[in-house]
Formats: C-alpha cells, sequence, structure tokens
C-alpha cells in the first residue's frame, strides 16, 4: 500500500475484507502512510474497495459498505467459501445494496474466461456481462483474459461491445430489466436528504422528462455531486468538470461518468455553464440544438453553498 501511494495509485482494492474494522484498520495505514512520505494533507488518498470474497465479509456486508468507498464481488474466491450454486444470488444482493447506497460496484472473475485462449467468448460469458450491466454494477473487469490471455485486445473489445449492447436494450426495453436500472429507483443512503442530493436527483429527473443529451456537472474539488448524479443511474452521459487529474481518475470508476480535466479553472462563476457547454459540444457529446441540464455547486462567502440547475438548448452558432 505505501509503495503504491508513493506512485499515486487512485484505488485500493483490500482482498479477503471479513469485517468493518479491517475496512477502517486499511484506512488508518493509508493515513499513516500519507504522513511518512510527505502528502499535501489536502491530496485525496486512494478510495478504498473491498473485495467481497468470503462468508464472513457476506455476513458483515452492510457494515463493510458503509465503511467502503466501493466494492468488488470477487467471485473467484467467494464460489469457493460459499456454495457455487450461490454466488449469482450474492452478486444480486451486493450490486442492490450498492445501488441503493450510492457507491460503486465491480463485478469481476471470469466474465470472458474462454477469451484467455479463443478469440469469441461463449455465449454464456455474453450472458454473464449483459446481466451484471442489468442488475446495476458500474464496472466490469477482466482478469486472466487481459493479464495472460493470447487475445487482450480482443477482449476488451467484446466487453465493450456487450456492456453497449446491454445499455441500449436496457433504455429501449425497460420493463425486462432491472427496475432500478437507469434511475428506476433513486438512491436511498444517508446522504438522500442533502441539497446535493436534491440537485442531482433533481438534474436526472428534468434530464428524463427532457429527453436530454447530456449531463453536464461543474465540480470542485471535494464535491460528491458527481457520483450522486451517477448514483441516480440517468441514461445519459454524465460530463463532469473536475479541477485536477486525480480527481478524474477516482471518478472515472463511477456509472456514466465522463471527466474533463482543468477547462473551466479560473472561470467566473457565472461564465461557467455557457462555457462547459461549449467545450462539451466541441468533444462531441452533443450537438446545436439538444436539450442539455446543466449542474453545480457554487460556495459563496458568508452563506453555505449553494446549488444551480439550468435546462437548457445548445446554441446554434450563427
Amino acid at each position: 500500500i505505501k509503495y503504491g501511494m508513493t506512485k499515486d495509485v487512485d484505488y485500493v482494492a483490500a482482498s479477503f475484507i471479513q469485517n468493518a474494522e479491517g475496512v477502517r484498520e486499511i484506512r488508518r495505514y493509508m493515513k499513516e502512510c500519507a504522513e511518512e512520505i510527505g502528502m499535501d494533507s489536502n491530496y485525496p488518498l486512494p478510495l478504498l474497495i473491498s473485495k467481497i470474497e468470503s462468508a464472513s465479509a457476506l455476513k458483515n456486508f452492510d457494515s463493510i459498505l458503509e465503511e467502503s468507498d466501493g466494492i468488488m464481488v470477487a467471485r473467484g474466491d467467494l464460489g469457493v467459501e460459499i456454495p457455487i450454486h450461490l454466488v449469482t444470488n450474492a452478486q444480486k444482493e451486493i450490486i442492490a445494496a450498492c445501488n441503493a447506497a450510492g457507491k460503486p460496484v465491480i463485478v469481476a472473475t471470469q466474465m470472458l474466461e474462454s477469451m484467455a485462449k479463443n478469440p469469441r467468448p461463449t455465449r454464456a460469458e455474453v450472458s454473464d456481462v449483459s446481466n451484471a450491466v442489468f442488475d446495476g454494477a458500474d464496472a466490469v473487469m477482466t482478469s486472466g483474459e487481459t493479464a495472460k490471455g493470447k487475445y487482450p485486445v480482443e477482449t476488451v473489445i467484446m466487453m465493450n461491445e456487450i456492456i453497449q449492447g446491454a445499455e441500449k436494450f436496457a433504455v429501449a426495453r425497460p420493463h425486462l430489466v432491472n427496475p432500478n436500472y437507469g434511475g428506476g429507483v433513486f438512491f436511498k443512503s444517508s446522504d438522500t436528504g442533502s441539497a446535493m442530493s436534491s440537485i442531482a436527483k433533481a438534474a436526472v429527473t428534468a434530464a428524463t422528462k427532457r429527453n436530454a443529451a447530456a449531463i453536464l456537472v461543474l465540480s470542485s474539488e471535494k464535491c460528491k455531486l458527481p457520483r450522486f448524479v451517477s448514483a441516480n443511474r440517468p441514461n445519459v452521459p454524465i460530463i463532469v468538470f473536475v479541477p485536477s487529474a486525480k480527481m478524474a481518475r477516482q471518478l472515472i470508476l463511477f456509472r456514466g461518468i465522463h471527466p474533463v480535466v482543468g477547462k473551466l479553472n479560473g472561470i467566473s462563476t457565472h461564465k461557467r455553464p455557457a462555457m462547459a457547454i461549449n467545450y462539451a459540444k466541441d468533444m462531441g457529446f452533443f450537438e446545436e440544438g439538444d436539450d442539455v441540464v446543466v449542474v453545480g455547486i457554487e460556495a459563496e462567502e458568508n452563506i453555505e453553498d449553494f446549488g444551480m440547475m439550468k435546462v437548457t438548448k445548445v446554441p446554434i452558432s450563427l
């Protein structure tokens, strides 16, 4: 962990977490390491992903989730620790709990295992990846297929094609997919009463009602707004303007988020929405005449930070 922090890793994935105290212990150690290697106290620590791969972790899952920044469903060892026919049940329960808490969840192990030796996956593997998307996973992960397989590039291309196909189907036929998919049920964490959560929910609702092409989030260094928007599962890209590459790398795991680094640094508050729309249009996220939703949290002296939401059309250039 300490070596990784000297190389500025963005995530630490902890194996065989048994309980919440194990998560807290690792987080305390990361803080100690940050002090020892002289990291700036304001610099973000790596986010902590707890790998769920034992019966004990399942038993203590709720408290582990509360302490973690994200969860990995590590199906390999989990299939050894519990009866293998129960792994799928556990996967669905874990994903649903993470969706409800607004925290990212990764499904891993043997997703396209046969592509370690073959240029095409089995139909069962394709179904496995698709169903992980339908369940609400933020990310699906390859392992041996890309680490030591014969067809690593083909594996990534195939994985991407399956994900895109599943997402398009979920939008077109939502009644055949998990009702939580695509903002069907807004997440229910303890943060849902906050102003930031309310703005995120309003933005996703507005984007759905207006059939918007994208949601633009104007974010500061420690702002949770992008994560809250992602947690509400919109069916459009979430373009997040962030001040640092570190924040961008840590946000990329969250479903639907496309970070844009540094474009709005130093820009005055009232100019930021229009400039964000122009930058996103130039990057090809939408076209002139499309509806977009812009949200942000702005800091003001002597008063509490306030939220902003704007629903507008992309202006047509003259």
